[in-house]
């Protein structure tokens, strides 16, 4: 590693520190750092990756062990302290591989050479080594309060576990926490304009990715091993694959397309689902990708270049005001909806600490307003395809529910021959496509089909 290259310890905390002062989210924070030190080794970035998501995914549980043998509050310690002693902890309690002195001294040498006072890098020295000497010792039984316990136990704010402990109950409760604690998948989407599976397949194998294929999505495939960066793949650079979780994959097979249509598509975001839609159209046709983030449209501009996916035209604007299209403008309408994500914790852990309970509200009037803007523009006999990564009713069935209401020109659709054979068992009655990362190893995905009459 060249001595320019910083430790993964130190970006580690640094990434968690940025993203807890600026409110930014580690992910985008973690590509940025990585795409800046190129020069970091493999075992590096993955032990970089380790640090960062470990500490996000238990964070709750974590902060409960240093506070039990902090003589300070938590709320009263130095920001950049907490973080260290939480990237500490994460190695000490949950990495086996890192001795405990090695975690101890490094985190110590590492408050040093971030000039923290004096005083704060004695603390951290103390209760680390106490830490690393008496262990985390025990949490609070979950029998003397449920809701507590369970919070500690998984990880996860009170108020879901509530919620969810609320909605069902105690068994499928603990399933849903366990489950966000796994890590997920590493899936790839190959490029049909391009290629297919097996022979993307073969290529990988060449470019030392050992690879398995999807259950359920005839295009993905799941990573088992590799031996250099995704990115820096030859067959990255030329676009024959991207990463979408194989439950986002079979998400787009659900909108009836011919090529040569014009498709609106709300929600753009980074390009996973227009890559699938520019696919499923055969680049014939044309696709309006809306986002209101400037810097995902031009991720997605990149992608779709790279992708080889012509017909699509990206658009900033912010699609819960009227958009500049005439009425019946359009043959089919994607909406991937801003949702609490609350489907996909355990591909992004943070949500845990970065949401509250009252965020949940802000949500559906977004989705509204979307789904009443959208609506005018698409034609009669047109599809509309609505998506969410939540698992909340009031985003999903009970938003749509209220929209067929107010539209009775829109109807449901369940036709569960749309999804590719395996995947038909994700498509419910009436028409509701759910998927859950507890039987079948998926994020958790919300959909319906509405066709307008």
């Amino acid at each position: 590693m060249s001595p320019k290259t910083p430790s993964a310890r130190e970006l580690a905390v640094k990434i968690l520190a940025e993203a807890e002062a600026r409110d930014r989210s580690v992910e985008d924070l973690l590509a940025a750092a990585l795409k800046r030190h190129p020069g970091l080794i493999r075992v590096e970035r993955a032990f970089l990756l380790e640090l960062v998501q470990g500490v996000k995914r238990w964070q709750i549980k974590l902060d409960y062990f240093i506070s039990r043998i902090s003589r300070l509050p938590l709320a009263k310690l130095h920001p950049l302290a907490l973080i260290i002693l939480r990237v500490g902890a994460y190695q000490l309690i949950f990495l086996d591989k890192v001795p405990d002195h090695a975690a101890v001294s490094e985190m110590v040498n590492l408050a040093k050479a971030m000039r923290l006072p004096r005083q704060h890098v004695g603390y951290i020295n103390a209760l680390l080594r106490r830490l690393a000497e008496e262990g985390p010792g025990p949490l609070p039984p979950v029998e003397a309060d449920r809701v507590r316990g369970l919070s500690l136990a998984t990880a996860h704010p009170e108020w879901l576990v509530k919620r969810w402990l609320k909605r069902y109950g105690p068994r499928e409760t603990l399933a849903r926490l366990n489950a966000n604690n796994q890590i997920p998948p590493l899936t790839i989407r190959a490029n049909t304009l391009k290629t297919d599976r097996a022979a993307l397949q073969v290529r990988l194998q060449k470019e030392g990715v050992r690879t398995e294929a999807c259950r359920f999505s005839p295009a993905g495939l799941q990573i088992i091993s590799l031996e250099s960066p995704p990115q820096s793949l030859p067959s990255y650079r030329e676009g024959l694959w991207l990463f979408q979780d194989e439950a986002a994959q079979l998400a787009g097979y659900l909108l009836p397309l011919i090529p040569g249509q014009r498709v609106l598509e709300i929600g753009a975001g980074r390009g996973g689902k227009t890559t699938h839609l520019a696919e499923r159209l055969q680049n014939q046709g044309y696709i309006v990708s809306v986002d209101y983030h400037r810097r995902r449209l031009k991720e997605l501009s990149l992608t779709a270049g790279r992708w080889g996916a012509a017909v699509v035209q990206p658009l900033l604007a912010d699609a819960s005001q009227p958009l500049p299209f005439q009425e019946q403008s359009f043959d089919a309408v994607v909406i991937d909806a801003p949702c609490s994500a609350l489907g996909i914790i355990r591909r992004h852990p943070e949500i845990k600490t970065r949401l509250e309970e009252a965020d949940l509200a802000t949500f559906p009037p977004r989705q509204r307003a979307m789904l009443a803007q959208a609506a005018p523009l698409l034609r009669t006999g047109g599809h509309l395809l609505y998506i969410t990564c939540t698992t909340e009713p009031a985003e999903n069935e009970k938003l749509i529910a209220g929209f067929l209401k107010r539209h009775p020109d829109f109807r449901l659709v369940f036709d569960p021959s749309l999804l590719p054979a395996p995947a038909r068992l994700f498509m419910l009655s009436p028409g509701y496509f759910r998927t859950s990362p507890i039987d079948d190893n998926l994020d958790g995905f919300y959909a319906a089909l509405l066709a307008k009459a």
